[in-house]
């Protein structure tokens, strides 16, 4: 929010400077504009840094399976919340995923509830815990907002594919795989577990390797650490 303030009023000095130099408003405008958003990216850049060092400590912390003290420092990163957007559902959805994959679901549910959209991870793993509570209506309401986010993304699709499959929605799982594939073009991973259901199969998630694991919904299960693309993404810090 501060930065955006800032920003704001770098833009607006900026205009009221050149209008006191009598210089034309179709010129200032502009100029005050990218002053303000100059200002702005650079000290979204500046928090990113900073974000960037918090998640790096935690990280080495959860390597050893230090977990509290991991928490503790990514909640250093609350301090910026004020300062830029997103940040705050950011440091959510990460702490959120740590306590799914300890399988603290009650402490994880609020925070990947709280988590950014950008966090499509931690949105998936929300889907997941609201499908096993037993309400798929609202689980597939949230794996549908996920892949607004990460539509890009082979895995998401396939995991909403798998609970679909789960939810005894063969059909509708199909559905989700082909319109990954609309995205995800040629991924060869999606045209198998594609071809599995169209043939009265089960999927076979293990192509997708640690990225699948970490979800708990199958074994063997990876190391409880938080996974590399569930890190704060760099759009989420922008704002």
């Amino acid at each position: 929010m501060i930065n955006l303030l800032l920003g704001l009023g770098a833009a607006l000095a900026v205009i009221l400077l050149a209008s006191l130099l009598s210089i034309k408003l179709w010129i200032s405008l502009p100029l005050g504009i990218l002053a303000g958003a100059g200002l702005f990216i650079w000290q979204g850049r500046k928090i990113q840094q900073e974000l960037e060092k918090i998640f790096a400590r935690a990280g080495e912390l959860l390597k050893k399976q230090q977990w509290e003290k991991a928490i503790e420092t990514m909640k250093e990163g609350y301090r910026f919340s004020s300062r830029q957007f997103l940040v705050k559902g950011s440091i959510d959805g990460q702490i959120g995923v740590v306590q799914y994959l300890r399988k603290k679901n009650e402490e994880a549910e609020p925070l990947l509830l709280a988590a950014s959209m950008q966090h499509y991870i931690a949105k998936a793993m929300l889907g997941i815990l609201q499908w096993k509570r037993g309400d798929k209506k609202k689980a597939k309401q949230t794996f549908d907002l996920a892949l607004k986010a990460g539509k890009k993304e082979s895995l998401l699709y396939a995991v909403y594919a798998y609970v679909l499959l789960e939810m005894g929605e063969r059909n509708r799982a199909i559905e989700i795989l082909n319109k990954g594939l609309e995205i995800c073009k040629g991924d060869e991973r999606l045209i198998t577990n594609r071809n599995l259901l169209q043939n009265g199969k089960t999927l076979k998630m293990k192509v997708y390797g640690e990225q699948w694991y970490q979800f708990l919904l199958e074994r063997p299960m990876i190391r409880q650490e938080a996974p590399s693309f569930a890190r704060i993404s760099r759009r989420a810090l922008r704002g």
